[in-house]
């Protein structure tokens, strides 16, 4: 028959221990008995017990004294104390060191069982209790170490997310500076196309007369406006084009030619996709 609960009882009159250690085993209890409360310790602090049942005066060692000394070793046994002597005060005395209960000798078998079996309740509630907070600090635990992964992906998605925005910016970017050098060609271009065809004059007299880019003579005797030219092939523009004065050429143009409604109205528009580019790589 499985036993029903572990009980160290502590008492120096054998014939009394002796009766009620059979008493109980009837009863399907586990005891082990000592006849003083050194020894009940030490059986304490090699095995661990339910209930403790410990006579309150005894050589040596008293029952107080044995209560407050294996609740140090076992926090969590349940002791009943017994004893011919004594009054109210010893029973308050080993209530407040933590005493479940407080029977006068002659013990009923009877009597004893119910203070064992509330004491066994008490014990069962206690690690009921602490058997689901435990559960609950390794749910507790689980739900920190799942937190703390969560965060460190997101961590690890944010920088991720924060990489390819950046290689998408530069991307934008190096789209948008082909985009702007392409535009900065076509309208210098068609700037100067305009100027032949409408004002039927020349690159250098465009050169001169806007007095946005240099012309000069060479050494042999030739105008050149090599500057201007730089504009005119993407291959030859330079790193850093001056934007402004491909736009102020493209007005000049347009304010000093004669009318031309389909090249004025494509000028226009390159005029219009060369600015837009530029405001948005501010």
């Amino acid at each position: 028959m499985d036993s029903k609960g572990k009980i160290l009882m502590v008492d120096d009159e054998p014939d009394f221990t002796e009766f009620v250690k059979w008493q109980l085993e009837m009863l399907s209890y586990t005891v082990r008995t000592a006849p003083c409360g050194e020894d009940g310790l030490e059986i304490l602090r090699k095995d661990a017990a339910d209930i403790l049942l410990a006579d309150i005066r005894m050589p040596g060692m008293d029952g107080i004294e044995l209560i407050r000394k294996a609740m140090e070793l076992q926090p969590d046994i349940q002791c009943i104390v017994m004893t011919g002597h004594g009054g109210i005060e010893t029973a308050v005395e080993a209530m407040r060191i933590g005493a479940v209960n407080y029977l006068r000798k002659p013990v009923g078998v009877d009597e004893l069982d119910i203070a064992v079996q509330k004491a066994l309740e008490k014990l069962a509630l206690i690690r009921a209790v602490r058997e689901k907070q435990a559960r609950l600090e390794a749910v507790n635990k689980e739900l920190r170490e799942a937190n703390a992964e969560l965060i460190q992906l997101r961590r690890q998605l944010e920088a991720s997310l924060e990489k390819e925005t950046e290689k998408r910016k530069h991307a934008q970017d190096a789209l948008r500076n082909v985009q702007i050098r392409e535009l900065l060609v076509e309208v210098l271009t068609l700037s100067l196309r305009y100027w032949k065809q409408t004002a039927k004059k020349s690159k250098i007299e465009l050169a001169e007369e806007s007095k946005i880019w240099n012309a000069s003579i060479d050494s042999g005797g030739t105008y050149r406006t090599r500057t201007l030219d730089r504009y005119l092939r993407i291959q030859t523009l330079p790193p850093n084009p001056r934007s402004s004065d491909v736009l102020d050429t493209a007005y000049f143009v347009l304010s000093n030619c004669p009318p031309h409604a389909e090249m004025k109205e494509k000028l226009e528009e390159k005029i219009a996709d060369l600015e837009k580019l530029l405001l948005t790589s501010v």
